[in-house]
């Protein structure tokens, strides 16, 4: 072996190529046409579901007749809950 094919082989190590395969293993959704980040997805969909909720109750309290608004109220703030940190002390 010479020296340059030394330098590749000790810049390849099978520690960085398995680590980079299991990132990919656990981030990456693979379909047969398609390759897809598996956090953005999570994501985007919690955010959508989030909207449409908020866009509901925010529609069914502004057409109520009468000051009942228990249950859309509780919606909106369990979806509220959901996306702020819990508070700490610091």
């Amino acid at each position: 072996m010479s020296a340059s094919e030394e330098v590749e082989l000790k810049i390849e190590t099978p520690s960085e190529t398995k680590s980079e395969k299991e990132f990919e293993r656990n981030n990456v959704w693979k379909s047969c046409c398609l390759e897809v980040d598996k956090r953005a997805i999570t994501f985007f969909s919690q955010f959508t579901i989030s909207i449409l909720i908020i866009c509901f109750c925010l529609l069914q309290l502004h057409t109520l007749d009468k000051c009942e608004s228990g249950e859309y109220m509780s919606l909106l703030t369990l979806v509220l809950g959901t996306w702020l940190p819990n508070p700490s002390m610091k």
